[in-house]
């Protein structure tokens, strides 16, 4: 049996689900993405399709997937069964984001992807082993880089969810916050964002022992981190 603490994504409210179709319309009339300065180059990214399908989380039946297209003077590719939160563009060329993907017959699953633009090939790694499960803002750095997320310990002892910032490259964790989060909830109340192509600021519910939220803030570059307290859920995604 899941755990109530886990169970933060399996039942959706009404109004995620209009949120989900304000963001395919939002997207819908391209998201345009400049390079580097100087470079005349960008890159725009464009819903050109949307669909339910069986979700990357094993206790939802369905879940939305898109298939966008990138254009740019390169070239134009599409990529199919895109999940949120979407791609970010780095630079001129490298596309990251994340597809859901199924292999062999198993349940889909989340993968990171990255496409460099006039080259052929999808490159695909898995998403860190520690993400938690029923956390869905698993946030890029502006670099692509890094990824700002909520984990969970998947050693015994059920030491709860924590911030964690991880090198996607060398698969080292730049950054960490203590463990012990969790809600008795029916959506998920954490959050991930960058606020800076170097700053990050995590926040994790730990309404289950009357904590409030915890935010762990910092710079990836310094592998330190910064923890406070909120007794209010925040106002942003």
């Amino acid at each position: 049996m899941i755990p109530r603490r886990q169970l933060a994504r399996t039942f959706r409210a009404p109004w995620l689900i209009g949120r989900a179709r304000l963001a395919v319309a939002a997207l819908a009339l391209v998201v345009a993405c400049r390079g580097q300065e100087g470079t005349g180059a960008s890159t725009t990214i464009t819903v050109i399709d949307s669909a339910f399908a069986p979700s990357w989380d094993a206790t939802e039946d369905s879940g939305l997937v898109y298939t966008v297209e990138l254009a740019s003077p390169l070239g134009a590719d599409t990529i199919r069964d895109v999940i949120a939160p979407f791609p970010i563009v780095v630079g001129d060329t490298l596309v990251v984001g994340l597809i859901q993907a199924s292999e062999d017959s198993s349940a889909p699953h989340r993968k990171i992807f990255r496409l460099r633009r006039g080259q052929q090939a999808l490159e695909t790694q898995p998403v860190p082993h520690d993400v938690w499960a029923f956390f869905q803002d698993f946030v890029f750095s502006p670099d692509g880089r890094y990824a700002a997320y909520v984990a969970e310990d998947p050693l015994p002892g059920d030491l709860g969810t924590f911030a964690v910032v991880r090198d996607l490259l060398s698969g080292e964790v730049v950054a960490r916050g203590p463990s012990g989060g969790g809600c008795d909830c029916d959506i998920d109340s954490n959050y991930a964002r960058w606020i800076a192509p170097d700053s990050f600021e995590i926040v994790v519910s730990h309404a289950a022992t009357g904590a409030g939220w915890q935010r762990v803030s910092g710079r990836s570059s310094a592998r330190r981190v910064h923890v406070d307290t909120l007794t209010r859920e925040p106002e942003w995604e």
